[in-house]
C-alpha cells in the first residue's frame, strides 16, 4: 500500500478516510497498491488510493478510484472513473479517467479532508449518470471548448498571440512571423506599430494575409479539424464570408495559410487557429520544386472556386492553441467595463522619480491608453533602491528609461517621454496639454507647480490636476486633485510652497533630513516598502479621475503607523489630530476638501479676466 517513509499525519488521515469511504458506499474499498496506481496514472504523482464500485441508472457496475498524493490531507484528493471511455468521448474526463469536479481556485476545507473526498465522490457519481444521460455532453463541449481543443493541439502556441477583437463577422486579418513569433492583427499598420513597440523599431514588420472566422457556435471535439477539406466544412458552417475569407487568403498561394477561429464560450469569446501547408509540399522535400496551385491558369486568375478546391483537400493541418495579447485581454480578461474608458484617455505626467514612476507603472498596468512622461533628470544609483528602473538605466533620462520599458511591457499602449522641464512643456505643447484627461505633477518644485497652477486656472480648471508628494521619511503621502469647484493648487499652498497642513511634525521645526557629503544635499532615508503606500494611494486617485474625477478640488492623504512616527522621532501634528478626529495607531487615509481662499493666483486670474 502506501510508501512507509510517508509521515504518521498523512496514514492517519487515510485511515479516517477509509472508515468514512466504508460508511458511504457500504462496502469494503479495495486498497489500491503501488504497481496498480503506477499503472492506472503513470503521469500522477498519487502514492495511495482506494477503489469502490457503483451501479449506474444503466445497469452498469463502474468503479471509481478515490486517490490521494503525498500532500494530503493538506492537499483533496482526486477521483476518477475507471472503466472511462477514450479521451474527448465524455467532458470532464481526462485521458486517465480522472475527473475534473474541482476548479483550479477552489476552497475547500483543510481541517476535515475526509468530508471533502466524501463530497467529491458524490459529485463525480452524479456527473457519471449525468454523462451516462447524455443531455450535458455537448453542451459541456462547446461551453469549454477551449479546454478540450488543448487536450490535442499540434502546437502549444507559446509565442503566438493574438490582437484580434475576439467578435464578428469573419474577415481577413494579417499575420506577422519572424521565426519566432507568430502574431496576428487586425490589420498591417497596427499589427507592425505592435510589432515595433515590442521588439524594437529596427525589427522588420513584414506581414502576411490571414482568416478570422467566427464560428456560430463553438466546435465540438469530433469536428476538430485534420485535414484542410475538414477546416472548410467548419467555415462552411460560418456562412459564405467565412469561405470567402478563406478563398481570399488563398489567392497568393501562400506556404502556410493561417486561420484563427473564434466562438463563444461559456465564459465569453476564446481563440484557437488552424494553419494549412500548401498542398504542393505533400510528399516532397520542402525546398523541391513542385507544381503551384496555379495550374493551368494565368498567375492571379485562378478561379477561386479551383483554388479552394485544390488548397483545402485531405492535406493534413495543424492546430494550434492561441495566447490572446489584445488589451481587452490584457486589462481585465475582456470583463471589465472600464478598460474602454481608459485605453481612451491620455495622461500627462510630470517627473518620473522615486514617487511618479510607480505611479507611471500603475497607470499602464491599469490600461491607460496615453501616457506621456517627462522628466530632465538622469538616473543615478541613489536613486535605484526606490525606484522601478534598476542599474541598467544609471546615467539615462528618467523619463526616456522609463518609457522605453513601458512601451515594451504594454505594446497596445502608447506610451511616450519628453526629456524638458515642466515649463519647456507647457510652452511648446499647448496642445497636448489641453487634450489631456488628466495631469499629474510629481516633481515636487514649487516654481514650476505654480507655472502649472495658473495655467491650470487660465484653462479654467476644465480637467484635474493631480500634485503629488511625500513628507519626510515617507510618513505620510498626499494626492491633490484640483479641478473646476474648491481651491486651485496655491490656495493651500504658502508663498515658498510650504503645504499649510502636516501630518507629522518634527522636533524643532526639523524634519529628520540627513546631509549628503556634498553641499546643500540632503536626503530622507526611506525605502520602496515604506513609499508603496504613498504611491498605491495616489495611483488609485488618478485612476479616480480618470474614471469618475470629483466636482470639487480634494486631498487625499495617507499617514503611516504612530509607531513608526515615533521611533523616528516625530509625532502627529495638531491639525491631523483635529483632522483625524479620533485617536488611531495604524495605518490610515483620510480625505477632504481643498478649500479655495482667494490667493493670489485666484486674484490674479480675477483682475485679468475682469481687464
Amino acid at each position: 500500500m502506501p510508501d512507509t517513509s510517508l509521515p504518521i499525519s498523512w496514514k492517519q488521515a487515510t485511515l479516517q478516510l477509509e472508515a468514512r469511504l466504508r460508511e458511504r458506499m457500504g462496502q469494503v474499498p479495495e486498497c489500491l497498491d503501488a504497481h496498480t496506481i503506477k499503472n492506472c496514472y503513470p503521469n500522477r504523482q498519487y502514492v495511495g488510493g482506494w477503489r469502490v464500485y457503483v451501479e449506474f441508472t444503466d445497469k452498469i457496475t463502474r468503479g471509481i478510484d478515490v486517490v490521494a498524493s503525498s500532500g494530503f490531507p493538506s492537499t483533496p484528493v482526486r477521483t476518477a472513473l475507471v472503466d472511462h471511455p477514450p479521451l474527448l468521448t465524455w467532458p470532464h474526463v481526462e485521458s486517465d479517467g480522472i475527473l475534473c469536479l474541482l476548479p483550479e481556485m477552489a476552497e475547500w476545507d483543510p481541517d476535515d479532508p475526509c468530508a471533502v473526498a466524501v463530497n467529491l465522490l458524490d459529485r463525480s457519481i452524479r456527473l457519471i449518470e449525468e454523462l451516462i444521460e447524455g443531455s450535458i455532453i455537448e453542451r459541456d463541449f462547446r461551453e469549454e471548448f477551449l479546454t478540450y481543443w488543448a487536450y490535442k493541439p499540434h502546437e502549444a502556441g507559446e509565442r503566438f498571440f493574438s490582437l484580434l477583437t475576439p467578435e464578428p463577422p469573419s474577415r481577413n486579418v494579417q499575420v506577422w512571423r519572424n521565426g519566432e513569433f507568430e502574431i496576428v492583427g487586425e490589420d498591417a499598420k497596427s499589427l507592425a506599430q505592435w510589432v515595433r513597440r515590442r521588439f524594437g523599431n529596427k525589427v522588420k514588420t513584414q506581414t502576411e494575409k490571414a482568416a478570422f472566422i467566427w464560428l456560430p457556435q463553438p466546435p465540438l471535439p469530433a469536428d476538430f479539424p485534420e485535414t484542410a477539406g475538414e477546416l472548410l466544412s467548419l467555415a462552411d458552417g460560418a456562412g459564405q464570408d467565412a469561405i470567402e475569407v478563406l478563398a481570399k487568403t488563398a489567392s497568393d498561394e501562400p506556404d502556410q495559410i493561417l486561420a484563427v477561429l473564434g466562438a463563444i464560450g461559456r465564459g465569453g469569446p476564446g481563440l484557437i487557429a488552424v494553419k494549412v501547408p500548401n498542398p504542393k509540399y505533400m510528399n516532397s522535400l520542402p525546398h523541391s520544386i513542385a507544381d503551384p496551385l496555379s495550374k493551368g491558369f494565368r498567375p492571379g486568375h485562378t478561379p477561386k472556386s479551383v483554388l479552394v478546391d485544390r488548397y483545402f483537400g485531405a492535406n493534413s493541418v495543424i492546430r494550434s492553441l492561441v495566447q490572446r495579447a489584445d488589451s481587452n485581454w490584457v486589462h481585465g480578461r475582456g470583463r471589465d467595463p472600464r478598460t474602454e474608458r481608459l485605453l481612451a484617455s491620455t495622461v500627462v505626467l510630470f517627473g518620473c522619480g522615486s514617487v511618479g514612476a510607480p505611479v507611471a507603472c500603475a497607470l499602464a498596468q491599469a490600461g491607460a491608453g496615453r501616457i506621456i512622461l517627462v522628466d530632465y533628470d538622469d538616473l543615478s544609483w541613489p536613486n535605484v533602491g526606490r525606484h522601478p528602473l534598476g542599474g541598467s538605466a544609471v546615467g539615462h533620462n528618467k523619463a526616456k528609461s522609463l518609457a522605453k520599458r513601458l512601451q515594451a511591457d504594454f505594446p497596445h499602449l502608447q506610451i511616450e517621454s519628453r526629456d524638458c522641464y515642466l515649463q519647456d512643456l507647457l510652452q511648446s505643447e499647448q496642445e497636448l496639454m489641453e487634450g489631456a484627461d488628466l495631469i499629474i505633477s510629481a516633481i515636487g518644485n514649487w516654481g514650476a507647480e505654480s507655472q502649472l497652477n495658473r495655467w491650470h486656472i487660465e484653462q479654467y480648471r476644465a480637467k484635474p490636476i493631480v500634485y503629488c508628494w511625500t513628507e519626510a521619511h515617507a510618513c505620510a503621502g498626499h494626492a491633490v486633485t484640483i479641478i473646476g469647484e474648491g481651491g486651485c493648487f496655491q490656495c493651500q499652498i504658502g508663498r515658498t510652497g510650504s503645504p499649510s497642513f502636516k501630518v507629522v511634525e518634527w522636533p524643532e521645526g526639523g524634519n529628520g533630513s540627513l546631509e549628503e557629503p556634498a553641499c546643500g544635499a540632503f536626503y530622507h532615508p526611506y525605502g520602496p516598502i515604506e513609499l508603496s503606500f504613498i504611491t498605491a494611494m495616489i495611483s488609485d486617485v488618478a485612476l479616480d479621475c480618470l474614471l469618475n474625477p470629483p466636482s470639487h478640488s480634494v486631498n487625499r492623504i495617507f499617514a503611516t503607523t504612530k509607531r513608526r512616527i515615533e521611533e523616528l522621532g516625530g509625532q502627529w501634528s495638531n491639525e491631523w489630530e483635529v483632522e483625524s478626529s479620533e485617536e488611531t495607531v495604524g495605518m490610515r487615509i483620510l480625505e477632504w476638501p481643498w478649500l479655495g481662499t482667494n490667493c493670489f493666483a485666484c486674484r490674479d486670474q480675477t483682475a485679468n479676466e475682469a481687464a
